[in-house]
């Protein structure tokens, strides 16, 4: 063979040999990249309270790849959103709110699983016995946070005094539901005599909120749940007009009329939700760890309308 002709052989030799190292390279890489999926947070329904939820599970878990996907608390957009996700099989499925976690809990098997801003997740299929934390669906872990009502019961007393308390529900809202049924029963225990009225739309609110004060209410009580967004700037304004004493645990807007709010601070429990997150990330299996209650809380008194109220009207 000429030596011309050998030499180009052995260069092409060369050139073939470094073209398969770079494929083979490659091929490494985009097989890491597939399992490296990012992190996807999927909440329901969109509100500020999961917005400061997601700013603190981000202050967390650093700079590294979240994706945010929120959908309405109703129709067909949240099982099909999750569908989509999970052909994406992150590495983590970060689930915020009651809605999302009883989409998921069903459906959603292999892929880690950290929930948060649930209050009762137990009817959900994702845990199974309040009693036995440490018994859930063996890819799923997470925070449970209940509505403080008894911290806002307890604190009101204190400061209010022993008045009969009205809350106004609306009976399609199941949290509203269940902190109606809490209300009933908790109030006795701090001194408070529980007056309940319901509504349904935006029409009836008014008349049911006169029902309230036309029983006896001194206190309006405003629970946190969604359909208090319809009445809550009505009650504030009396309170602040000194029409009705407030105690308000709703937790998006303002709450300037109440003489109590009480709160779950949501960046904190967001924060608790990241920690929790990272956990998983590290390697520990979501079955092994318990569900945890945590409650962190954001409380403040208007100390001008408490002096106003300390002496009137006479209780």
């Amino acid at each position: 063979m000429p030596i011309t002709r050998l030499l180009n052989y052995r260069k092409q030799k060369t050139a073939n040999r470094k073209l398969l190292i770079l494929l083979i390279m490659l091929g490494l890489l985009a097989a890491c990249t597939r399992g490296a999926a990012p992190i996807t947070v999927f909440g329901s329904p969109d509100s500020p309270r999961l917005r400061q939820a997601v700013a603190g599970l981000q202050a967390k878990l650093g700079a590294g790849p979240v994706q945010v996907v929120c959908v309405p608390e109703f129709g067909p957009e949240g099982p099909e959103t999750l569908r989509r996700l999970r052909q994406a099989r992150p590495r983590l499925l970060v689930v915020l709110g009651t809605p999302a976690l009883r989409w998921v809990a069903p459906a959603v098997k292999q892929i880690p699983v950290v929930f948060g801003l649930v209050p009762e997740p137990y009817f959900t299929g994702a845990a199974y016995d309040p009693a036995h934390p440490e018994i859930h669906q063996e890819n799923v872990t997470g925070i449970t946070s209940p509505a403080p009502l008894a911290v806002a019961l307890q604190q009101g007393a204190a400061l209010l005094g022993p008045r009969p308390w009205g809350l106004l529900y609306d009976p399609t809202d199941g949290v509203a539901v269940e902190l109606a049924r809490r209300f009933r029963e908790e109030a006795p225990r701090f001194g408070l005599e529980p007056l309940i009225e319901t509504s349904a739309a935006a029409a009836t609110d008014g008349p049911g909120l006169a029902r309230l004060m036309h029983r006896g209410a001194k206190v309006i009580y405003l629970p946190p749940a969604a359909s208090t967004a319809r009445y809550a700037p009505l009650v504030l304004d009396w309170g602040r007009q000194m029409k009705v004493m407030v105690v308000s645990g709703y937790p998006d807007g303002p709450h300037q009329g109440a003489v109590l709010w009480v709160a779950l601070d949501y960046r904190r429990l967001g924060e608790d939700i990241g920690d929790l997150a990272r956990r998983v990330l590290a390697g520990e299996a979501p079955k092994a760890i318990p569900i945890a209650a945590k409650t962190p809380l954001k409380v403040e008194v208007d100390e001008t309308l408490a002096r106003k109220w300390s002496g009137y009207p006479p209780r």
